[in-house]
């Protein structure tokens, strides 16, 4: 009995051993059960929320997952990995299960594990039972301000500067900085290539680095050729985030619009709209116009016309870079390891920006042709193909051809293409006279359609205008001269090659002989410059050839039959050759020709043979200082002729000025002409003044006078006279030795002077030149001069009469209110030009030379305040 106390006691120890561990493991297998359930659960949960969220996210991309999704996923990956290392513990103890683990310690442990797991099991679920989201997605909220990827610009800060200073706010501590909030539309324009595009990008991304800045949004639209309101919209309703419930329940423009309104009306905006090429009605976009909080709307077309269209308060054109910049644009694109290759490449690279004129479309696309060569000899093979052949080389086709493209075709109608593609055919950089241009499009028959020979001219410069504001002409250095841009010169003798398969020749420094007449057969126009070209060695056979321009060579004469296969011809230009002396016989078989300009020759005599031209409307003879005769009948005979000029520089010096020219028989056969209307003479004789003051008919038709008679002592222009020159544009009054006055008189007694009806209507300029005159009261009937050149006049004392000053300047706003400039030169008497201030709203430029009388201008600060640019005269003169 002693024994079996001890024994059931080890036995009930020994139970307990093996049973405690059994339970704990039985209800550590349960609980990891669970927790493989729960977590295989929330794996599931997972992936589907997952999905959800990518579907959403890939269908808008305006739409990501809500910060509290984001959150959830985040703990599900931390609480599957730190699960996942649970149970692997789990598993672990389960398989060591019996007498190893039977002692208390390994008990406790087990507990503890089972704990652990059903804590973590109830983890689990909690988040699974986190994860039913009714929306896993929400808006993205827009960015002020959207960057857009760019490359470095180059020679664009200036214009740049004076942009951003449309936006900047207004600093409380520096008024200097305050902007005027009626500047709300503002458009930049240019030639296609020149860089709008560029400065609109870099407009935008200013609004990302600059702090102080008050624009709640910046929208940035492309618009393009083909306006499509619809899509517009769809833009700038993505934009201001617009929920797409109430967006697309939005049937049409209008109501768009009227939604779009609404929300850009609480805020201060920036509207950017590239590439216009028509007028938007902003309004039916649904933009506010009547804001006035600052908001601003600028716009980059190649139409200066469309700046007025869309009603620009202020307009900024952008400009070819100057040579500096266009040189460092160009190192940019092609590479310092390039250039640097070989001595000679800079100066290549020097060629090769000149011939891209300052374009930035060109520079890029030729730099990244040229970084592909690297030797002097390939940079010079590729710089001949620049220059002969542009649209050549790698790329140009593609992204500037086509792109310049755009600009002629947006062009309305043929005849401003037809206008355009005839500019090529005058030589690079050349200085194009309007009124030369003008003149040849009507010889070409371009406005055929206008009777009226200055209808036509005014449509011309409305053509002119026209072609001007779409960027593809470009303004001279004076206002009479217009220029093309090379490459658009380029694109146009292309496009002619292409559309209309004739051939535009274009020698400038090259021999005719390597031309070769064989390819003259086809051609439609040929244009000749330069003074390599001294003679044509055989006669041509060019039936089609409706052009031919020949100008500023060392040509002499013609061959006889030179003419006899070019019946076709309408427009033959032969000025600038200095020493053509004589014309050919064969000239009779041109019987088509319209145009014929002779001017600036050394012609002797024309030819009894021009006779035969019948179908001519323009005769150009302007400075033929040789011309000894024009046979007596010939001008008559030419039924068609519509415009006639011949007016000389000087007669000082010319040998065999034969005055008959302009004596009364001629001045007859000219007055005889049905369809004359456009006249421009140099009167040199004291009859030819007479007749021509005695004929209302060479007076409606004049259009610039010349008069240089040394017998003539005075010059009395009647108020009928005067009112008959309605298209009198120039009058020069110059070496009249003898004339001592320049009177003005009216035929009815007590009729108020100065009345508009009696005046010079259309005189521009203005000369008189060695002449002793005292006065000049002609300018009080002169409303629409513009510049006024007063020379060696020794006895002229005052240019503004007595009578200007007795009137009030208030009273005086219209006396010379056009006149842009003033030049006085060797005027030794002159004291004064006007006693009062007189308040030529357009004055710009004026010059004194020699006038050492001269101590006071009838300038006060009212004066063309906002107009006059330069006052030019020596400094001794100034300090007098």
């Amino acid at each position: 009995m002693d024994l079996v106390g001890p024994i059931l006691d080890i036995l009930t120890r020994l139970w307990d051993c093996t049973s405690e561990p059994r339970r704990y493991i039985c209800r550590l297998e349960v609980e990891l059960k669970k927790l493989t359930i729960a977590m295989k659960e929330l794996q599931n949960l997972q992936g589907t929320v997952e999905s959800r969220v990518q579907y959403e996210e890939k269908q808008d991309d305006c739409l990501m997952r809500t910060e509290r999704v984001q959150r959830w996923l985040r703990e599900v990956l931390v609480i599957i990995e730190e699960g996942e290392v649970l149970r692997r513990r789990g598993e672990e103890e389960i398989e060591n299960k019996f007498l190893v683990n039977c002692c208390p310690r390994n008990c406790s442990s087990r507990y503890m594990l089972g704990e652990e797991i059903s804590n973590m099991t109830a983890a689990v679920s909690g988040l699974r039972s986190g994860g039913n989201f009714e929306f896993v997605t929400e808006r993205v909220p827009a960015r002020p301000v959207d960057e857009i990827l760019m490359d470095k610009t180059v020679g664009l800060d200036s214009i740049f500067i004076e942009l951003w200073s449309c936006f900047k706010i207004q600093d409380k501590e520096d008024d200097s900085t305050q902007i005027d909030d009626s500047t709300q539309i503002i458009g930049l324009f240019g030639m296609g290539g020149v860089g709008k595009t560029t400065l609109l990008k870099k407009l935008n991304n200013n609004f990302l680095h600059e702090r102080r800045i008050d624009f709640n949004m910046v929208i940035w639209v492309v618009v393009s050729k083909e306006v499509n309101l619809w899509k517009l919209q769809e833009v700038i309703g993505k934009k201001l985030e617009i929920a797409d419930g109430l967006w697309k329940s939005k049937i049409n423009e209008h109501e768009r619009a009227v939604e779009i309104n609404k929300f850009l009306r609480q805020k201060k905006f920036v509207l950017m709209l590239d590439d216009i090429w028509e007028p938007i009605n902003l309004a039916a976009m649904g933009i506010p116009l009547d804001n006035t909080n600052g908001s601003r709307i600028v716009f980059t077309t190649r139409k200066e016309e469309l700046c007025g269209l869309m009603n620009a308060h202020k307009r900024f054109r952008v400009e070819c870079l100057s040579t500096e910049a266009s040189m460092d644009l160009f190192r940019l694109k092609v590479g310092e390891d390039v250039l640097n290759s070989h001595p000679e490449m800079p100066k290549l690279a020097e060629t090769v920006v000149q011939e891209c004129k300052g374009l930035p479309l060109a520079l890029v696309t030729v730099g990244g042709a040229m970084a592909n060569w690297r030797t002097p000899k390939e940079w010079q093979r590729e710089i001949k193909v620049l220059q002969s052949y542009p649209f050549d080389i790698a790329g140009m086709e593609d992204l500037v051809f086509h792109r310049l493209r755009y600009s002629y075709d947006s062009l309305s109608n043929e005849i401003l293409k037809n206008c355009f593609l005839y500019c090529s055919l005058f030589p690079e950089d050349h200085n194009i006279l309007k009124d030369e241009l003008i003149e040849l499009w009507i010889g070409e028959g371009f406005l055929d359609k206008i009777d009226d020979i200055y209808d036509a001219r005014n449509h011309g410069e409305s053509i002119m205008g026209r072609l001007k504001h779409s960027s593809l002409l470009e303004m001279g250095e004076f206002e009479n001269i217009v220029k093309m841009h090379d490459a658009l010169r380029d694109m146009a003798q292309k496009l002619a090659l292409e559309m209309e398969n004739e051939i535009l020749v274009q020698v400038r420094d090259g021999l005719i002989k390597p031309l070769g007449f064989p390819r003259w057969k086809d051609v439609k126009r040929i244009s000749l410059w330069g003074p390599n070209i001294e003679f044509f060695g055989e006669t041509p056979s060019c039936p089609g050839l409706i052009t031919f321009l020949v100008k500023n060579t060392k040509l002499k004469k013609f061959p006889n039959t030179f003419f006899e296969s070019m019946n076709a011809l309408k427009v033959l230009d032969l000025s600038y050759n200095k020493n053509l002396s004589e014309l050919p016989r064969s000239i009779c078989y041109l019987i088509k020709l319209h145009h014929l300009n002779l001017s600036y020759t050394n012609l002797k005599v024309l030819p009894i043979e021009v006779k035969n031209l019948t179908q001519l409307r323009i005769l150009m003879l302007d400075d033929t200082k040789n011309l000894e005769a024009i046979p007596t009948g010939l001008i008559k005979s030419l039924l068609s002729l519509e415009v006639f000029s011949r007016l000389l520089r000087n007669t000082v010096n010319v040998l065999h000025y034969d005055r008959s020219l302009s004596d009364i028989a001629f001045l007859e056969e000219l007055e005889c002409l049905a369809n004359i209307s456009d006249i421009s003479l140099t009167l040199s004789t004291f009859g030819s003044v007479l007749k021509f003051k005695a004929s209302p008919k060479l007076q409606s038709c004049i259009k610039r006078l010349t008069i240089m008679c040394s017998e003539l002592e005075s010059l009395d222009i009647s108020s009928s006279t005067m009112k008959g020159m309605e298209h009198l544009e120039a009058l020069s009054i110059r070496d009249c030795q003898s004339m001592r006055k320049l009177k003005i008189s009216f035929e009815e007694e007590g009729r108020m002077q100065g009345c508009m009806s009696d005046c010079f209507r259309k005189l521009r300029y203005l000369q008189i030149e060695n002449c002793p005159i005292k006065e000049l009261t002609l300018l009080k009937y002169a409303p629409t001069l513009q510049f006024l050149w007063v020379d060696n006049c020794p006895s002229l004392k005052e240019i503004i009469a007595d009578d200007f000053g007795s009137a009030k300047i208030e009273e005086s706003i219209n006396i010379l209110p056009k006149l842009e400039s003033i030049n006085l030169v060797g005027l030794s008497s002159l004291k004064s030009i006007c006693r009062q201030a007189m308040l030529l709203p357009c004055l710009k430029d004026v010059e004194v030379i020699n006038c050492p009388n001269l101590r006071k201008l009838p300038f006060d600060s009212d004066s063309a305040k906002n107009s006059l640019n330069a006052i030019k005269g020596s400094k001794t003169w100034w300090a007098q």
